[in-house]
């Protein structure tokens, strides 16, 4: 599907010198993966960050978009669990690093990177917990499949003023966990 669409991309403009700026692109150059999503939302990372400085322990292919996560709506689907429509978000793997991320309007990508949101949530708030909120829901899940309920005794934060920390201190806090 050749759809045309604008992203930040960044290059190498000479060795360890790089460039930012927003470019018109299309569809058809984007890697050949199974799910062609349109991004609603995005949100800002560390790793972005970096990747958009030209760190090459990130991001080693230019030119690319970072964005290592993005929330939208599938737009064309080879997989027969996603089907045109569905509000699907996407964190981590190599997306935003060398596989052209959130920070573009599409991105394609393989059917096993993608999830749902899940009811009661849409794009937007999706990427407002980002990367940092799908990573402390992961963390709930084992809490749960491990019975570690608030009843068992406190819970130790580490690293409470980063991004995964400080909202795993507001979640748990308030579904009843006294964090430490």
């Amino acid at each position: 599907m050749e759809i045309s669409y604008k992203a930040i991309v960044i290059e190498e403009i000479e060795p360890n010198l790089f460039s930012r700026s927003i470019k018109q692109l299309n569809t058809i150059d984007l890697p050949n993966g199974e799910v062609l999503i349109n991004v609603k939302y995005s949100s800002l990372n560390y790793k972005d960050a970096l990747s958009s400085s030209g760190h090459k322990g990130i991001t080693k292919k230019f030119p690319f978009t970072p964005g290592i996560d993005a929330a939208g709506v599938v737009t064309f689907s080879k997989n027969e669990n996603f089907k045109k429509g569905d509000e699907v978000l996407v964190t981590g793997y190599d997306l935003g690093m060398n596989t052209s991320g959130g920070f573009g309007e599409y991105i394609c990508v393989p059917a096993d990177w993608i999830v749902k949101i899940p009811e009661g949530l849409d794009s937007k708030m999706a990427m407002m917990y980002g990367t940092a909120g799908f990573t402390v829901g992961v963390c709930l899940n084992e809490f749960a499949r491990h019975e570690i309920s608030p009843d068992k005794g406190k819970i130790l934060v580490t690293g409470a003023t980063g991004g995964v920390g400080s909202l795993a201190v507001a979640m748990l806090s308030k579904i009843g966990y006294e964090v430490i």
